[in-house]
């Protein structure tokens, strides 16, 4: 990591916490940089040198707008003014172009103050193009289609993102479980359990969504009119180019003791 120039004041009994900073910023898989508040890099690590396309050396301590050159954003120069305002914090998606093609980055800021320093800007960049590669894929037309016409209820979750929310569901699952795709996009799963949480089936779900691995259960579930039927569910992971599960895909048959809507177990 290239940090030499940083001008945060480090007393002695700093310097422990400090140095676990560097060793942490160093190792970090997520690219990482700190911008203090008069628009200038003062900490960068290589994770995020290799995601932005530069060399640590040249953007530390140099305005903003070095570190920005290579990638694209509508209204670029919003971007400059968000990332160089500490306060304005959230996340933007850029693009930036690179001798394997254009990379998708997800840029996260949060403002820290230290102590008398100042207030500094600290910016994770993470690279989403497989994961928005996958999810165009899944609302490709093509795609919507291959799902509407399988005689079977069809749920696909985002395994990336955080309690695994349901992006997409096909006509075969609305109508087997009572729910219009706008009553369930973003929620888990789970909510069709009602409070059947203890089910054996369960447990074999988990384990395949754990180990990224197919897993098949028959499980006690709601319809929206609070009746019961039982799921026939075949979880699946969907992997990107790389190899890493973007989403699941789950498949769901009526099993053959099923009561009709709005009857009780069986």
């Amino acid at each position: 990591m290239v940090n030499k120039a940083l001008p945060l004041p480090i007393r002695p009994n700093d310097r422990l916490e400090h140095a676990l900073l560097s060793v942490w910023m160093d190792a970090a898989d997520v690219g990482l940089c700190v911008i203090d508040d008069t628009s200038r890099v003062v900490m960068i690590n290589p994770a995020a040198c290799r995601l932005l396309g530069v060399d640590g050396l040249v953007v530390l301590n140099a305005p903003l707008k070095r570190l920005m050159d290579g990638v694209t954003i509508e209204g670029g120069a919003s971007l400059l003014q968000w990332l160089g305002a500490p306060g304005f914090d959230g996340e933007r998606h850029v693009t930036r172009d690179s001798p394997t093609g254009a990379l998708q980055l997800l840029l996260k800021s949060v403002t820290l103050r230290a102590g008398e320093g100042g207030l500094f800007k600290m910016v994770a960049v993470t690279d989403v193009t497989a994961l928005l590669a996958a999810q165009q894929r899944i609302d490709s037309a093509t795609f919507r289609r291959q799902w509407e016409a399988l005689n079977a209820g069809v749920v696909i979750s985002d395994a990336l993102a955080p309690d695994m929310p349901i992006v997409y569901v096909n006509s075969k699952f609305e109508e087997m479980s009572g729910y219009p795709a706008v009553d369930v996009l973003g929620r888990n799963c789970r909510f069709l359990q009602g409070q059947a949480k203890d089910q054996p089936g369960l447990t074999n779900i988990r384990a395949a969504i754990k180990n990224r691995a197919n897993g098949f259960a028959v499980l006690q579930n709601y319809r929206k009119d609070g009746s019961i039927f039982l799921n026939e569910l075949f979880i699946s992971p969907i992997k990107n180019s790389a190899g890493t599960v973007t989403h699941f895909v789950g498949i769901q048959h009526l099993h053959v003791d099923s009561p009709a809507p709005g009857g009780s177990a069986v």
